[in-house]
């Protein structure tokens, strides 16, 4: 049951998330607590926009699934266990990320993971190996609510988790920094209000798609058949998109497909592509 004494001088931030973590209340009892209370009246009073899309993006973490928010196998920077300090610090170097996945031979054999910190304090160790500092990951389903993925992290305290179908393959990855994104992050642009919009039409031969979106359904819209020449499986087209341009590309980056498709960075981190615009050329 809610408290009914909620003060305006709570962290209405840290009480909401610690509600929507524990279970201890639904979205609809949350957003009625929220805005009244038993006698209909306004118990806290948002300081501005900003405030109000935070709590909105809280709410609606439960209605996404890890899959929305997933860094994509071909997105993936990852170490193979056998490469060298110096190749792992270059990569690092470039990537600017705090921790990597450790494989061995492939994806689909992730050791686990390791973070920068801990292999800064090993290196000077003449006999190092890198299984020594290797932690362990989550394993967790696409379909997985991302509240879900949220508690297991929390109680878990292992801040990475990569994502796997049902025969064990890894589809992507998802850390702590993606989930707290998904909270924050439309509130660093005021532009982004329809971003959550899974297919938008722009004209007959123009849309714009999160990342996600599946490279079938892109056949299936413009009539076309795709083939990539990977080794890896993509199956979405931010993958495609990555594959293509052999690197994150960032915002305002086009890139063309057998002269048949123009693909334009619409909105990306510096981990993932986040949406794109397609063209069909011909």
């Amino acid at each position: 049951m809610i408290e009914k004494n909620f003060k305006k001088k709570t962290s209405w931030k840290n009480w909401l998330i610690k509600k929507l973590i524990t279970s201890e209340a639904s979205k609809e009892e949350i957003l009625n607590f929220i805005i009244k209370d038993d006698e209909n009246k306004q118990i806290y009073e948002f300081q501005d926009n900003n405030e109000k899309n935070l709590m909105k993006n809280i709410l609606n973490l439960n209605n996404k699934s890890v899959e929305n928010i997933m860094v994509s196998r071909a997105e993936i920077v990852a170490v193979e266990k056998n490469q060298s300090i110096d190749k792992i610090l270059l990569i690092f170097g470039k990537k600017a990320h705090s921790r990597m996945p450790v494989y061995e031979k492939n994806l689909d054999n992730t050791l686990g993971f390791f973070h920068i910190k801990d292999l800064i304090k090993s290196i000077s160790n003449k006999d190092f190996q890198i299984n020594n500092i290797i932690r362990e990951v989550l394993y967790v389903a696409p379909k997985s609510p991302i509240l879900d993925l949220l508690k297991r992290m929390r109680f878990s305290r292992i801040h990475m988790g990569l994502v796997v179908d049902e025969f064990g393959g890894v589809d992507g990855l998802v850390t702590i920094e993606d989930l707290v994104e998904e909270i924050v992050g439309e509130i660093e642009d005021e532009h982004d209000a329809d971003d959550d919009e899974a297919f938008i039409k722009i004209d007959e031969k123009t849309i714009v798609v999160e990342a996600a979106y599946k490279i079938e359904e892109l056949e299936k819209y413009f009539g076309i058949n795709i083939t990539l020449d990977s080794e890896q499986e993509i199956d979405t087209v931010g993958g495609m998109l990555i594959f293509i341009a052999n690197k994150v590309p960032k915002n305002n980056q086009s890139f063309t497909f057998n002269n048949e498709l123009q693909l334009k960075v619409v909105k990306a981190s510096d981990r993932r592509i986040i949406t794109l615009e397609i063209k069909k050329i011909n």
